[in-house]
């Protein structure tokens, strides 16, 4: 089981709606509870592995959160974010290594790792290349967090 700590409020029912029509997405509705619920904050166990590779993965930093937090901001990730990332696709955590944990929306559903080591080119259309499945739901994601391994 996961424990969230250092969470913000929760967000509204109508700041969750207000971003989705701002940025024409519609998340999936487990992860609308999550930040109804938490709005961002620390997963304790925080490790995860990829679907396809169970040896390779990261570890949570923070997840983003639709307040005005400063550092791990929602909007502002999104907008520093567009155009680099695959489309239909939105950062809600990051790790401590500067890459990012994607949401799939509308019809993308999922779970992604982005490594930023390997991003498009500038000018380059953002592909799938430096993309990771992580789990098929943000339930599955959040049910399968671990310790870290040594």
């Amino acid at each position: 089981m996961v424990d969230i700590v250092n969470y913000n409020s929760p967000a509204s029912n109508e700041e969750i709606i207000a971003f989705e029509k701002e940025k024409g997405v519609l998340f999936p509705e487990d992860y609308k509870s999550f930040l109804k619920a938490y709005n961002g904050g620390q997963p304790i166990p925080s490790a995860f592995s990829f679907f396809s590779k169970q040896e390779d993965g990261s570890a949570i930093d923070w997840f983003l959160s639709l307040g005005k937090d400063r550092y791990s901001n929602l909007r502002k990730y999104y907008e520093r974010y567009k155009g680099r990332l695959p489309e239909d696709m939105i950062p809600i955590a990051h790790d401590a290594g500067g890459n990012l944990i994607l949401i799939g929306v509308n019809e993308k559903q999922g779970i992604y790792f982005w490594d930023h080591e390997f991003e498009a080119e500038e000018g380059e259309v953002p592909d799938m290349t430096n993309v990771y499945t992580i789990s098929h739901s943000f339930t599955d994601f959040l049910n399968n967090l671990h310790e870290i391994e040594l």
